[in-house]
């Protein structure tokens, strides 16, 4: 899984942007406190006089066209944020500042050093170009928009600074052929990309990067076309248990496809869409984890119509009646089996916290399904997902792990003790605040017999959730329940949260005191709601379309090819940019 985690290695370079007053206070002081440290080197002194002239020097010529050129943007292009536009106009300031000072003071030993500055010309262009027309989306305007704030750099220089004498028209020669340059370098890059991306996945690097960026920055869903393109068509299950007490009734429903990729693409949402997609009056319905990877990650959220359909398809054809159920935990190895006997259905989910499982191939659940339907009538499975330690090792056919989970099981068959009664409550919390949260909020499930403890089924929408988090929530539980038998967190592995964030977005990184506040809430109120309870489940095949494994495995291989490609490309091809710039400008 090394290919798997250096392509989401790549996600550490998106972070979220300070505010609009934080970054236009930056681009006030920081080229005011260059502009004095500029001046304090030329002149080698500290006069105060000459400070507060270097200072304003700085504010005029680097801050003043970076603050209209951020303005200008966001009054004609509303797309863009005030955030966004001022942090590109600091970017391409503080890239400009810097070629700026060197030009300045190099060229007391060199004249030439003047044409330094041209590369912050060059390379702030290439900032707002680049950032206009593959992140915010701007096609038409990018140019404009790039040569607007060239041109400001400009003037601003020009009526600022004593650095330039000559006409303005050769300085915006200099500058537009600075502007050639660096886009020339910019498209010859993009070219380099696009080999791999093009012969793997029939993809152009330009439509890539804006397609990425139109999610993570809009909520678009460009890139779901790319992904019907190389998707496949793959047959899997949808399985439903149906809880129905006098209190309304309550579904668990597992789909068996990934919630992902990522942001709002694909089943990324599907663990709170198909939830309120199968919304009926005193009916609610919780959505969990399967054990399936991003080989089954569907290729648009239009693929939750199947699903659905299938849902509504099985629950039509239950017929709930009481029964009696036993719940029983077996171990082998570092996996753990819970066995939820019901009746003459089984429901089983698994586990290996502390230690992580980062998703299990179906084909997997699909064995452990037919294993434990030797005794039962009906079977689903479902991966708790409940210890995020950062590994993204799946569970394939073969591995030690597989092997484990299917011992536990065996274990857990049998050990099953004496059915109960079966009573049954449940609620849900909302995520409201809850920043590592879903739209599915927090979910409780609580199953209990006269004769019995409580136990608890605690399922966050979350994608994943630390194991410190875990187990501070369980004792949380375990202290408030003095006949708590049984409590596991489990979590949906929602990709909803995973965008400008990053792929890893466990719960319990932060909040952890208003998430054990919703929990024991929820906790309290499926205890209060419990009463006896009929039961019924099912199962059925569906078609849909995902990403497939070989595509997944391609993505992977190809986003590798395509960073070592650009890792090797990117400073060869700037050095020369800029080798080739200094050249032409020394011939004119």
């Amino acid at each position: 899984m090394e290919a798997a985690k250096t392509a989401l290695g790549m996600t550490k370079y998106f972070v979220s942007l300070p505010s609009a007053k934080q970054l236009a206070a930056l681009l006030l002081l920081i080229p005011m406190l260059a502009g004095a440290l500029l001046a304090a080197l030329s002149t080698g002194k500290l006069e105060p006089a000459s400070l507060i002239a270097g200072a304003g020097s700085g504010l005029f010529i680097i801050s003043l066209p970076s603050f209209i050129a951020a303005g200008a943007l966001t009054a004609l292009r509303r797309r863009v944020q005030a955030p966004r536009a001022l942090a590109l106009g600091l970017l391409s300031a503080l890239v400009y500042l810097l070629f700026y000072m060197l030009a300045v003071l190099l060229r007391q030993v060199n004249p030439a050093a003047f044409n330094l500055i041209f590369i912050g010309f060059g390379l702030a262009f290439l900032l707002w170009f680049s950032t206009l027309k593959f992140a915010f989306g701007l096609e038409r305007s990018a140019w404009l928009f790039a040569l607007a704030q060239a041109v400001g750099y400009t003037l601003f220089l020009l009526a600022g600074s004593t650095l330039y004498a000559g006409a303005l028209s050769d300085l915006l020669l200099r500058v537009g052929l600075s502007a050639a340059v660096f886009v020339a370098a910019l498209y010859a890059l993009l070219s380099l990309a696009s080999g791999p991306l093009k012969k793997n996945l029939g993809l152009k690097s330009g439509d890539v990067l804006s397609g990425f960026s139109s999610q993570w920055l809009y909520g678009e869903k460009d890139l779901e076309g790319a992904f019907e393109e190389i998707g496949e068509e793959v047959t899997t299950y949808v399985a439903l248990a149906r809880f129905e007490t006098k209190n309304g009734t309550l579904d668990w429903v597992v789909p068996y496809v990934h919630f992902g990729p990522f942001g709002n693409l694909g089943g990324s949402q599907f663990s709170a869409q198909i939830a309120n997609e199968l919304a009926e009056e005193r009916k609610e319905n919780f959505v969990f984890h399967s054990t399936c990877t991003h080989d089954f990650d569907p290729v648009s959220s239009g693929q939750i119509g199947p699903i659905v359909s299938a849902a509504r398809s099985i629950a039509s054809k239950l017929k709930p009646k009481a029964v009696s159920y036993d719940l029983h935990t077996a171990q082998a190895g570092s996996s753990r089996c819970h066995l939820l006997s019901i009746g003459q259905d089984a429901i089983l989910s698994f586990s290996r916290a502390p230690l992580s499982t980062e998703d299990v191939n179906f084909a997997i659940g699909c064995a452990l399904m037919s294993q434990a339907e030797k005794q039962a009538r009906e079977s689903m499975v479902m991966d708790c997902h409940n210890a995020e330690t950062g590994d993204v090792d799946y569970v394939e056919p073969g591995s030690p792990i597989a092997f484990e989970m299917a011992d536990a099981l065996a274990e857990a068959m049998r050990g099953k003790g004496k059915q109960m009664p079966l009573q049954a409550g449940w609620a849900r919390a909302p995520a409201d605040g809850l920043s590592s949260v879903g739209d599915g909020g927090v979910m409780v499930t609580c199953l209990s017999s006269p004769r019995a403890g409580a136990s608890f089924f605690i399922l966050l929408d979350s994608n994943g959730i630390t194991g410190e988090a875990r187990e501070r929530l369980l004792t949380a539980v375990r202290a408030r329940f003095s006949k708590c038998r049984f409590a596991e967190v489990l979590t949906t592995d929602t990709h909803q949260l995973n965008s400008v964030r990053g792929v890893f977005n466990p719960a319990g990184t932060e909040g952890l005191d208003e998430l054990e506040s919703r929990v024991m809430e929820a906790c309290e109120r499926a205890w209060e709601s419990l009463s006896p309870a009929r039961f019924d489940m099912g199962k059925e095949r569906v078609s849909v379309k995902v990403l497939g494994p070989y595509q997944s495995a391609e993505i992977v291989a190809t986003l590798n090819s395509v960073v070592a490609v650009l890792k090797l490309a990117l400073p060869i091809v700037l050095i020369a940019a800029i080798g080739l710039l200094l050249w032409i400008l020394g011939k004119i």
